[in-house]
């Protein structure tokens, strides 16, 4: 089992200094069109075919109190046709549509502790439309048809209960209240189910999930809905994650010994774990505890601490890297570690081409590439 470089072909023409890039795939994948999306410190968005190294600008985005010196995520729909871009930490965003050129959509989210949390994004495809699944307040997500611009879920916000004649630090009666603030989605592979790595006041992370479907047909459904599950309480949000199957996601988390009843623990201990879960029930599928603990101290001044480190998955193996440090490889099957390597340091794991893809510092134009090759003795 091995790690080796791929070189990539010289992009042009050059997209200028890449701050951020996204894995693209198109509704009709081609090997000759293995694409990325990438912003560039002129808040320029560009597609990259690693294959060819031809690019294309699409765009210039403007979003208000936009920090290109800050960490930016760009969040793609499953067929690659459209894009939403926001600091992560930001509280505006955008929705750009990638065929034709052209912003489609504003976003924005209250500013109620919004630059401690991911700007909540994700796409899906349900009932053959394309929807975005969007933070509007620090306790509040909608649905918005993409190509429409309409909000599918409706609802008035519940307040928490300011009556003089009711204890003020009780909620509303309102059974809708929601006290968490939400953060990194992310859809399941068949569209059907969807995870929330928010947080909650101590502070602590809660991992909740539900159901797509029952949320377009009952617009509480991520208030207090019949199908929603709170999976993991750790110290950190917006924790990596990877979906195994369509209903079995694993996340990355840490946890606080004070957190936990160590009867309810049982194997995990109080270290670091990958733990499975399936959204479906809420259970837990399996455990991997010899995982290394990543840091939450980010190198830039005045962005809150988060994860640096990333996740993805591919058939039976489980990827797992901390920014500038290592990357292992995990065997979902037996839960043990087949691999790790110093050398290897990716933004991103590319699905269709089977690549690990980093920025690289010396050429900040071009990309790296690593491919795992698990046969290799």
């Amino acid at each position: 089992m091995s790690f080796y470089p791929v070189p990539l072909p010289e992009f042009h023409p050059s997209p200028g200094t890449l701050i951020a890039i996204q894995e693209l795939t198109e509704e009709f994948p081609s090997p000759e069109r293995i694409m990325v999306i990438a912003l560039n410190d002129h808040a320029e968005l560009w597609k990259l075919n690693l294959h060819t190294g031809v690019t294309e600008r699409i765009l210039q985005t403007n979003i208000p109190q936009m920090n290109l010196l800050h960490p930016v995520q760009i969040v793609t729909s499953p067929d690659g046709a459209v894009a939403a871009v926001s600091n992560v930490y930001g509280q505006h965003a955008a929705v750009y549509d990638l065929l034709n050129g052209k912003e489609i959509l504003k976003l924005s989210r209250d500013d109620y502790h919004y630059d401690v949390s991911t700007y909540p994004l994700s796409f899906a495809y349900i009932d053959q439309r394309l929807i975005l699944v969007h933070g509007t307040e620090w306790n509040r997500l909608d649905l918005t048809d993409v190509l429409r611009g309409t909000s599918l879920t409706g609802r008035p916000t519940p307040t928490y209960n300011n009556d003089s004649n009711q204890n003020k630090d009780e909620p509303d009666t309102n059974k809708h209240y929601l006290d968490y603030f939400h953060g990194k989605l992310s859809v399941s592979p068949d569209q059907k189910w969807i995870v929330d790595s928010g947080w909650v006041w101590a502070p602590l992370g809660i991992t909740r999930t539900w159901s797509l479907e029952n949320w377009l047909n009952h617009a509480w459904e991520s208030e207090n809905g019949s199908s929603i599950h709170n999976l993991w309480q750790t110290m950190d949000w917006d924790l990596p994650s990877a979906w195994i199957s369509p209903d079995t996601i694993a996340i990355w988390g840490q946890v606080d010994e004070e957190m936990v009843d160590e009867e309810d623990w049982q194997e995990e201990g109080v270290s670091p774990a990958i733990i499975l879960f399936n959204v479906q029930t809420g259970q837990r599928m399996g455990v991997i505890t010899s995982v290394p603990a990543f840091s939450t101290t980010s190198l830039l001044e005045g962005v809150f601490p988060h994860a640096q480190a990333g996740m993805a998955a591919d058939q039976d193996k489980l990827f797992t890297w901390r920014y500038g440090l290592d990357l292992h490889v995990w065997n979902c099957s037996t839960l043990t570690c087949d691999a790790t390597t110093t050398e290897v340091h990716p933004q991103l794991y590319h699905h269709q081409a089977k690549l690990f893809i980093g920025l690289s510092t010396d050429a900040p134009h071009q990309l790296l590439a690593w491919r795992y090759d698990s046969e290799t003795i």
